[in-house]
């Protein structure tokens, strides 16, 4: 109980001040406990951040493939984009180890895309692991300063037709 006490003050201090402004006493003033709490958990305030990501962050693996293809593609994606908004936090903290996660992240989704694949009936080998990571790439790599598609856009304007050009 402590512990996610602990776990929802720390995110809460994350996203309002970041990481750099955040801090230790913040952490555990709005927990409503005593700094040392806090300490004995984790030694210092990335310890807290990883602890919080792991938390807090979606996890991929939890998208249930039911072999229509839209409605597959637009669940993993979206799991996939609030995983990267959550990773975000984690950029100031430890930056390789973010960079790290979100390429897992993008395997996973690419993984799942790949099952969705499958069930929609096409092989996947066929589509080509080039053309599932498509949307995945272009999701975790679009540039923050311009407007990038959103997830219908890139599902139906760019994945289903070129999957469906492979399809049987």
């Amino acid at each position: 109980m402590l512990k996610r006490a602990l776990l929802d003050a720390a995110w809460e201090e994350l996203r309002e001040n970041g990481f750099h402004a955040m801090t230790m006493a913040g952490v555990a003033a709005r927990a409503g406990a005593a700094k040392s709490v806090v300490y004995r958990r984790w030694p210092d305030k990335a310890a807290v951040v990883h602890a919080v990501v792991r938390d807090r962050v979606p996890r991929l693996g939890r998208v249930e493939i039911t072999g229509e293809l839209r409605r597959d593609a637009l669940a993993v994606l979206d799991q996939l984009s609030a995983t990267l908004r959550g990773l975000c936090l984690m950029d100031d903290a430890d930056p390789v180890l973010a960079q790290r996660l979100r390429r897992a992240a993008g395997d996973e989704a690419v993984a799942l895309l790949t099952d969705a694949v499958t069930a929609y009936g096409c092989d996947a080998a066929t589509v080509g692991r080039h053309v599932i990571r498509v949307p995945v790439d272009l999701l975790a790599h679009a540039p923050a300063d311009e407007q990038t598609p959103t997830l219908d856009q890139l599902v139906d304007d760019i994945f289903l037709p070129l999957v469906d050009r492979h399809r049987g």
